[in-house]
């Protein structure tokens, strides 16, 4: 009888209990800074800086997206550049970078991309073919010696 009461118990305790969503227990990336820089033609460029959830021990890191809007407010690609980086109060340094492209529109291509370090800076271009011409959009995520990114 104690054992039935017990499995019981155990059982109730498990329904009612609700589960975490996974999006809970998982932290998202920091939105540290948001900007549109509006083109001639109407179409503009949306970039973001956010730092990475998971940090490193000894630095920080996080990414630079820009994002190629056209007018009618549909994304063409983004840029991304990711970046790793040390900082001790005085100095900063930049350690590795990866570039990434992301293409929203059928009609556009991808070309090439490139990404590198210099000094405290992590470095990416993209370039994809839009309405018959090649577009190129380079992004730098810089980090300061306290740790920020911009």
């Amino acid at each position: 009888m104690k054992r039935l009461l017990a499995t019981l118990l155990t059982l109730l305790l498990f329904v009612s209990v609700p589960a975490l969503p996974a999006s809970a227990a998982e932290p998202a990336d920091q939105l540290l800074s948001r900007s549109i820089e509006y083109l001639d033609n109407g179409d503009y460029i949306i970039t973001e800086v956010y730092k990475s959830a998971a940090q490193l021990f000894s630095g920080t890191n996080g990414y630079k997206t820009s994002t190629y809007t056209h007018a009618n407010g549909s994304n063409i690609f983004s840029v991304t550049v990711n970046g790793t980086f040390t900082y001790n109060g005085s100095t900063s340094s930049a350690n590795s970078a990866s570039a990434s492209v992301n293409i929203y529109a059928s009609n556009a291509s991808f070309v090439n991309k490139n990404a590198y370090t210099s000094g405290a800076t992590a470095y990416g271009t993209g370039t994809v073919r839009y309405g018959g011409v090649n577009i190129s959009r380079s992004v730098s995520l810089t980090c300061d010696k306290n740790g920020n990114l911009y």
